[in-house]
């Protein structure tokens, strides 16, 4: 028989006794690092959230640009910009029309120190807010509760988040569903507040009614600009008005009335500035723009009625002959960072065969030297037997002018690459072929221009990780967060274990 001794006895007491606190301390260590976590992680929520989100997407979605940043910094401090979504913030943004809008406001908030504040605002629940931003309800806010109101010193913005992201043109209209292929919600609110702070300093007019196909992108451009856009319809009643800058006609597929010739002549006459485009296509084909070509006249141009063939292979785009490329002509060539640009389905541009020895014309865009015009058939879209013209350089677009106090000018493009919907929707707000349309603008308009800022449209990616950005002090504060201040907590926890478990 095995008889335990006292001193046995007590030492395996003693050993329970410990294993029982060490169990306990185990568990309370357990207990006390999770809920030290919890705290951190709510503290850092809390009080941290936005200045802890980092962005780490390829292309920045969720973070405003070095354009914006230095547009804000140029503000006054005392700057105050409101911005106001007229309905309740969302819970989650995920997979909604507010995706790529809410997280970037967040980040305006950040990184305007003050002058930027984001609201969300119900007017069903609050209407008040209504009369606050539009007293004289101009902009009847009361029907437009998904949008947003960019509000600085009494003047107001309305901004849709359709007007946020660039669509595939072409998809919409065989579906007549939305498919986003570019994120222009910086570049959009960024230019708001611009036009707001400095005001529009001229006014242009895009005349309305000519069958034409749209003009969203034109009108979004020239309000980048600090420019004003109204329509001007087509009417028995047509005159240009009095504050007219620049006088727009974007695609018309059918020709001008008289009376609407008259009013654009005389409109030339005292002056005036104006930007032609037209192309030729499926809808147009029969249309000689008669009347169009008398206006034009006046000052040295004419639209020829036929299609321009790029015979040449090397300026063929995809050994496309309607798709090709066209070069800028000098000094025209310094108007896009890239001379070589987009043309579709031209006509081409030429002199007026009695000019007018009171304007100066030039011309702005060339195809290559072994180029053709071509009849087409209009029902079965190919050539007419023998209806090639002689091959030469054609031109896609040209400039004239005259010198004087009443110094009108006209830019004429044969394409509608520079200023349609279709094209500038699907090759986005910062194409070449946009670059040289501003500055064609820009020669039209004498008053002094404000350029917007220029901020570039985001293609939506699949929000990989870009590993270029691990060097920024953002990734630097989640390294010493993850990889410095938890490792060091958790070492700290360890040694107080050890301590005690040594001493028991």
């Amino acid at each position: 028989m095995t008889i335990m001794s006292k001193d046995n006895s007590s030492e395996k007491i003693n050993s329970d006794v410990r294993a029982d606190k060490m169990k306990l301390f185990s568990i309370g260590s357990v207990v006390l690092l999770a809920a030290i976590i919890l705290l951190v992680n709510f503290l850092f929520d809390k009080i941290l959230g936005k200045a802890m989100t980092f962005d780490f997407s390829d292309s920045s979605q969720n973070s405003v640009s070095k354009e914006t940043i230095d547009y804000l910094d140029t503000l006054s401090p005392d700057t105050r910009i409101r911005i106001v979504g007229l309905f309740n913030r969302p819970d989650n943004v995920a997979s909604t029309k507010y995706q790529y809008i809410v997280p970037l406001l967040d980040d305006y908030v950040k990184e305007s120190n003050g002058k930027i504040t984001v609201e969300y605002i119900d007017p069903t629940e609050h209407p008040t807010i209504i009369s606050q931003l539009d007293p004289t309800n101009s902009y009847d806010l009361a029907n437009q509760s998904e949008n947003f109101v960019v509000e600085y010193n009494g003047k107001i913005k309305v901004i849709s988040p359709i007007d946020c992201y660039s669509y595939d043109e072409e998809y919409y209209r065989s579906t007549n569903n939305y498919l986003i292929v570019g994120n222009n919600t910086e570049y959009t609110f960024t230019n708001a507040m611009y036009v707001l702070t400095n005001g529009y300093s001229a006014k242009a007019y895009v005349v309305t009614g000519l069958k034409e196909e749209g003009n969203e992108y034109i009108t979004k451009i020239l309000n980048s600009m600090s420019i004003d856009v109204e329509s001007l319809p087509v009417s028995e009643n047509f005159a240009v008005p009095d504050d007219c800058s620049l006088l727009i006609l974007n695609g018309p597929n059918s020709d001008i009335s008289e009376k609407m010739y008259v009013a654009m002549s005389d409109y030339l006459s005292s002056g005036g500035k104006l930007l032609v485009a037209v192309d030729y296509s499926s809808v147009n084909v029969n249309e000689n723009f008669v009347r169009l070509n008398l206006l034009l006249n006046q000052m040295n141009i004419n639209i020829d009625p036929l299609l321009i063939y790029e015979n040449d292979p090397a300026y063929q785009l995809s050994g496309y002959a309607y798709d090709s490329n066209v070069t800028a002509v000098e000094p025209f060539d310094e108007f896009s960072s890239l001379p070589i640009l987009h043309a579709t389905y031209c006509r081409s541009v030429k002199q007026a065969e009695n000019p007018n020895s009171a304007y100066i014309t030039l011309p702005v865009l060339a195809t290559s030297d072994n180029a053709a015009t071509l009849q087409v058939d209009p029902e079965t879209g190919r050539a007419v037997d023998n209806g090639m013209i002689t091959t030469a350089k054609y031109y896609v677009a040209m400039y004239s002018y005259v010198d004087g106090v009443d110094a009108s000018e006209a830019f004429v493009f044969g394409t509608l690459n520079f200023t349609s919907d279709l094209y500038i929707s699907s090759y986005g707000l910062n194409d070449y072929n946009v670059e040289f349309l501003r500055s064609c603008v820009r020669e039209l308009v004498d008053v002094e221009l404000i350029d917007g800022v220029n901020v570039q449209t985001k293609m939506i990616d699949s929000f990989s990780l870009d590993t270029t950005k691990s060097t920024t002090s953002a990734s630097t504060a989640v390294l010493v967060v993850f990889m410095v201040l938890i490792p060091v907590v958790l070492i700290g926890m360890a040694v107080i274990v050890y301590s005690k478990r040594k001493n028991l």
